[in-house]
């Protein structure tokens, strides 16, 4: 093995988890081996440039590459024609600027990754393509900053977060994040559902970008109420986009953008004209809570515990989700006539939040409660302490960091659209 090949993967081995994940290097094969042989290139002052081993013409082992002044800028691993191992890319300076686990060809394993003058820059995990939860990100004098600076809670004291860049109207519980924190999706629009639109906000680039239209939005349609599902593969929105084609059903229906299409592929989830659908909160085992419309026909809106049954392939052609009912939980609250509205689940499907009107007799503000999933059923709901609730309308928004940190929007002092706090889920007084 090169000296340069043994010092580096001594340097990964050390310097970084993957050692802990049984990682094994592909070993270059040797020349003059069947079907070896070695891809030189160089600059035109005669400096090396790239040099690639292949095995019957796929690259195989090492992939080095240089600039014009011999200085390295690319080191990694292939197997087979495809990346799979750590694959390192360099500074100028010759400071390492990111190391990255590919596994067949996908950022699957660590990231991690350095300004030039040494200071950490960023480090995370991805998931077949995609960032699997929050990175950290430092910036070159050490200071961290980033989503989840801004927007994981560390304390049981509220803070306001994502302040600026919102548009006119905006309702604020109409906003979902993506499980990295990097993609925000959010509705705008009157409280009567009319000029219902949704936009997105990536960061990219160190900061949090414009509102754009979503991907996947249609503009003649009135649509809203974006939910990220537990897994963050796909992302959860009620439309009028089927009224076209179907007049007699003018309430909304729920609709699905997946994440793999890059948010531009859309199924349909329901085909229910009687009663509208506002939104579906999921967890990540397919379980989930509808608010839509009581299926009785009354005019109350009211929560429903679902069932997700997974798209199927049936003759070639890709069967639409379809939602199974399992309970009422209009009626979580009983002996009273108040209503249930805007309901968040965590992720691993154990906790319930959801905003509770009328509560205190017709008219009365909301707050949040939340139950939790046992053997019998949903617990009865407890109202959450006065940090989060207050004389006003209180609505969660969305759990995140597995169900540690609350967003919900209130009508504070500081007149932001979204506060977090910590969320302690086995005791709602805390917070």
């Amino acid at each position: 093995m090169p000296l340069l090949r043994r010092t580096l993967v001594a340097l990964l081995l050390v310097a970084s988890p993957l050692a802990a994940q049984g990682w094994q290097p592909t070993l270059s094969p040797a020349l003059g081996d069947s079907g070896v042989d070695v891809e030189i290139t160089r600059h035109a002052n005669g400096q090396l440039a790239k040099r690639v081993f292949r095995r019957f013409g796929q690259p195989h082992g090492l992939w080095q590459e240089w600039d014009a002044d011999g200085r390295v800028t690319y080191l990694a691993d292939w197997r087979d024609g495809l990346g799979d191992g750590v694959w390192t890319y360099f500074h100028p300076n010759g400071i390492v600027r990111s190391r990255e686990w590919v596994t067949r060809d996908v950022w699957h394993g660590p990231s991690e990754g350095w300004h030039a003058n040494g200071q950490k820059a960023f480090e995370g995990l991805n998931a077949d393509g995609v960032k699997a939860g929050p990175f950290r990100y430092w910036r070159e004098d050490g200071t961290p900053y980033g989503p989840a600076i801004e927007l994981l809670a560390a304390s049981r004291r509220v803070e306001p977060v994502l302040r600026e860049g919102w548009p006119t109207p905006f309702n604020a519980w109409d906003l979902t994040l993506s499980p990295d924190l990097e993609v925000l999706f959010v509705g705008t629009g009157d409280d009567d559902g009319a000029n219902r639109r949704l936009l997105m906000r990536r960061w990219q680039r160190g900061e949090w970008q414009p509102l754009e239209r979503a991907p996947f939005a249609d503009s003649t349609a009135e649509e809203g109420s974006p939910v990220m599902s537990g897994d963050g593969a796909w992302l959860y929105f009620s439309s009028t986009r089927h009224v076209a084609r179907e007049p007699d059903n003018p309430k909304r229906e729920l609709y699905r953008a997946s994440r793999a299409s890059g948010w531009r592929t859309v199924q349909r989830v329901t085909f229910t004209p009687d009663y509208g659908e506002v939104s579906l909160t999921l967890a990540r085992d397919g379980s989930g809570v509808l608010w839509s419309g009581r299926v009785d026909g009354s005019a109350r809106t009211a929560l429903y515990e679902v069932r997700l049954d997974t798209a199927t392939v049936v003759a070639g052609v890709t069967r639409a989700p379809r939602l199974a009912f399992v309970r009422d939980l209009s009626s979580l609250h009983t002996g009273d006539t108040s209503g249930e509205a805007f309901p968040v689940l965590s992720p691993d499907g154990s906790t319930l939040l959801f905003s509770n009107y009328d509560i205190g007799g017709a008219g009365t503000k909301e707050d949040v409660f939340v139950t939790r999933r046992t053997s019998a059923g949903w617990s009865t709901p407890e109202r959450l302490s006065s940090v989060v609730n207050t004389p006003g309308d209180e609505k969660a928004v969305q759990l995140l960091d597995d169900g540690r940190t609350l967003l919900f929007s209130a009508p504070r002092a500081e007149r932001a659209p979204v506060y977090r706090v910590r969320f302690v889920v086995a005791h709602p007084d805390a917070i």
